[in-house]
């Protein structure tokens, strides 16, 4: 992405689709966007699996359909249909299998690892070569496991995100190039307890930045792939009468499900992905909203996280429930839930209302535009006190 025309997103100018200030790329004139964490309603899938928005000067809404000149050509790369949830589930385990975190002491014992972040259970979690040579010996060996284990039908990973085939007909495993980072591969795990997808996080730790994540993907590649922005369930079997809390990324999913077994907790791949697999999720029951201490002062995540309650509001509503909303924060100088729990600081719980009266005047500008669609009177009986 380093080029003429291109530049990095930064703190005082975050990337336009998922807030973050790190990672994603922006053109000069900041009519398309690059980000590297979602692909929910891109344009088109870059070849390294990141999602591509065009126009973004234009009013767009986080979790919406993205303004599509009549003149733009769509592309041309043929789309493969996904694999069936058993059929991934069975070929991302064994992978895992094959290549697990334990393998890769940066992963376990790191800057960011699982360790770190009190996750006890390393066998959920895989890890991938830095090499495209090591890749491949990863590939051949995949298929003569899942030769032997399923039979030679199941061998074929058309349809799986993060394998296609090169010129030669063999199936490869991602990037077509050597990374300079340990790269651990986390798995996305549906309500049904399938992993739907996975991302790789790489371990590489830069100071006051968060991990770098991107999708196992292979969109841009022949015969391959992407996941699109699945919803993760750290804990599928818990699922009964349990209120809902999401919050960014599976990996602090499951440090916050260690802590607080009382709730049922989910992890989305970013502030303005998957809404609405987390409200159908919440239907009926407390909402808890834990991402990442900064919707006070980014407007970009103010505005998808009043775009997340915008469609909660819209579901009570359609299915005459009024269990709360809650949005979760903790001490400013911590940057994520996961960190807060691990240094054993209180969590605060605000109704909306009360995060909306928080908030700096340019993110409550991009809230309100967000919820300007919900009737004041309507939403003070529904938020207990109002928007304020």
């Amino acid at each position: 992405m380093i080029g003429i025309g291109y530049k990095r997103v930064s703190r005082k100018r975050p990337c336009g689709i998922c807030g973050k200030p790190d990672w994603c790329s922006t053109t000069a004139t900041e009519t398309i966007s690059f980000c590297a964490r979602s692909t929910l309603n891109a344009d088109r899938i870059s070849r390294d699996g990141w999602g591509v928005y065009y126009n973004l000067n234009s009013d767009v809404s986080f979790n919406r359909p993205f303004y599509r000149s009549p003149n733009q050509k769509k592309s041309t790369v043929s789309r493969i249909i996904l694999a069936s949830a058993i059929l991934r589930d069975r070929i991302y385990r064994k992978l895992i299998e094959l290549s697990p975190a334990t393998h890769n002491y940066e992963i376990v014992n790191g800057r960011g690892g699982l360790r770190e972040r009190g996750i006890g259970d390393y066998s959920q979690y895989g890890s991938l070569s830095k090499t495209v040579v090591g890749r491949t010996a990863l590939v051949e060996r995949l298929v003569k496991e899942v030769t032997k284990d399923f039979g030679r039908e199941t061998a074929s990973f058309a349809g799986i995100p993060g394998f296609w085939k090169d010129a030669a007909g063999e199936w490869r495993l991602w990037s077509r190039f050597d990374s300079n980072d340990d790269l651990m591969l986390i798995p996305f795990v549906g309500r049904d307890g399938l992993i739907q997808a996975c991302q790789i996080r790489f371990m590489r730790y830069v100071e006051n930045r968060s991990g770098n994540y991107l999708w196992l993907s292979s969109a841009r590649e022949p015969m391959g792939c992407g996941p699109g922005s699945p919803l993760h369930h750290a804990n599928p079997d818990s699922y009964s009468g349990k209120p809902v809390l999401v919050t960014e990324g599976a990996l602090k999913a499951a440090t916050v499900q260690k802590f607080l077994t009382e709730r049922y907790v989910v992890g989305n791949g970013g502030v303005a992905t998957s809404h609405r697999e987390i409200v159908e999720t919440a239907r009926r029951r407390q909402l808890d909203i834990a991402f990442d201490n900064d919707s006070f002062t980014n407007p970009h995540v103010a505005r998808a996280m009043a775009a997340l309650i915008r469609l909660r509001h819209s579901d009570q509503n359609s299915f005459a429930y009024n269990e709360e909303v809650r949005i979760i924060t903790w001490d400013g100088s911590l940057k994520g839930i996961d960190d807060a729990l691990l240094a054993g600081v209180r969590l605060k719980h605000l109704t909306v209302a009360e995060w909306l009266k928080c908030l700096r005047p340019e993110c409550l500008e991009h809230a309100n535009q967000q919820l300007s669609s919900i009737g004041r009177k309507e939403a003070a009986g529904n938020w207990r006190h109002g928007p304020g």
